[in-house]
């Protein structure tokens, strides 16, 4: 029973692991094929001071943005693919993507912070 406990145990703490650093608020972000509704957003948080690689692509253009509490710090505009390095400054950044089309966009998403 100990035995069955402790894989149990650390499964759990890997999946916990992947998920954190994978999905969101983490040193990186990727996901293939993401849909994205009219009129959805997609919020990920990033604690600077790091050097922040974006890469988005879609199938219809997207809103992509990176913004602090008061301030925009980086504006995409609407776009089909954004390829870009950014210096993000000391504090809590998000990247925001947002759908303002009519048409269900797909996703390619990439953010990673050295």
């Amino acid at each position: 029973m100990r035995g069955r406990l402790t894989v149990f145990l650390s499964i759990l703490i890997a999946a916990i692991a992947i998920t954190a650093g994978c999905l969101k608020g983490g040193n990186f972000v990727y996901s293939k094929g993401k849909s994205l509704s009219p009129g959805e957003s997609l919020s990920y948080s990033f604690t600077g001071p790091v050097h922040l690689t974006v890469r988005v692509s879609s199938n219809v253009p997207v809103d992509v943005r990176i913004v602090g509490e008061s301030t925009v710090l980086k504006d995409f505009g609407e776009t089909r693919k954004v390829d870009a390095v950014v210096q993000l400054p000391k504090g809590k950044w998000k990247v925001i993507i947002k759908n303002p089309g009519e048409e269900k966009a797909t996703l390619d998403i990439e953010l990673k912070g050295s």
